[in-house]
């Protein structure tokens, strides 16, 4: 909560009050009293009512139940396709931190990602490759070395003629109705098991917008509040699923979503 913030709702209660016992001098009725003075704060505080009506209601009436669940871990998939449909796809630069996130060449060995190009990239890498790689002046750090060397590996597919992989991560936004994401914001990740088609982990998040009387004064530029109303987050749910140590734990994409959707719903960027 920054400064803006701290100030403006001691001082809408504040006037509230004055309100309240304005009206008790002037001998208006109790009910009388509270219906205006709720009247007063209605348009401070009416989307925060609507906002957690409408998230009791997809948390806990809309399906699915639960908003995650996780019916199977697994240590070494061996290989996976993740599909973002939400950024859509993953930059070269996103590719890179995949590599650093998944790609050890020990329980993860292949890794194929639909590029921002309409492309599948694949990636594979042998197992104790990572721990060749030690510091270098031109790359900084063996992270970005080893991903260096992977992409020069780099296969190029379509949908259609990328080769069967072991699991798919696919990550949707979930569109709600016209009223609903005026004040929430959702999307899901599922993870499928190829051979059998099953579903074998599901994630679906709802994130709230700012309140009026809490706007993001404090860091701006952020799409939504970064606490979920319910269900988790695509990067804590997908490396609870794939249960190794990865590499370097760090975001899937260079641009936060947060940020990402901002700039695309609020600023209007592509």
């Amino acid at each position: 909560m920054g400064i803006f913030s701290i100030f403006l709702l001691p001082l809408i209660v504040f006037l509230a009050v004055m309100i309240y016992k304005a009206l008790q001098k002037d001998g208006v009725s109790f009910l009388k009293r509270v219906g205006i003075t709720f009247l007063f704060l209605l348009p401070f505080t009416y989307d925060i009512v609507i906002t957690n009506l409408l998230a009791g209601y997809y948390c806990l009436i809309a399906p699915p139940h639960p908003k995650t669940k996780i019916e199977k871990k697994v240590e070494y998939p061996i290989s996976i396709y993740w599909e973002d449909n939400v950024y859509p796809g993953f930059s070269k630069a996103d590719r890179e931190l995949m590599i650093i996130n998944y790609l050890d060449g020990i329980h993860l060995k292949t890794m194929a990602l639909n590029g921002d190009d309409e492309k599948i990239y694949v990636y594979r890498a042998k197992e104790g490759e990572f721990k060749s790689f030690k510091y270098d002046e031109k790359y900084k750090n063996r992270y970005t070395q080893y991903a260096y060397i992977i992409m020069q590996r780099e296969e190029v597919y379509t949908k259609q003629t990328m080769p069967k992989l072991n699991y798919t991560v696919t990550f949707n936004e979930v569109k709600l109705n016209s009223f609903a994401r005026k004040f929430l914001y959702s999307d899901e990740t599922k993870i499928i098991e190829n051979n059998t088609s099953k579903v074998i982990a599901y994630n679906r998040r709802y994130m709230r917008f700012f309140y009026n009387i809490f706007p993001d004064f404090e860091v701006g530029g952020r799409y939504y509040s970064p606490e979920p109303m319910c269900g988790g987050s695509y990067f804590w749910f997908t490396h609870r699923v794939f249960d190794y140590q990865p590499i370097e734990v760090r975001n899937n994409h260079k641009m936060g979503l947060n940020n990402y959707l901002y700039n695309k719903y609020i600023k209007g960027e592509k």
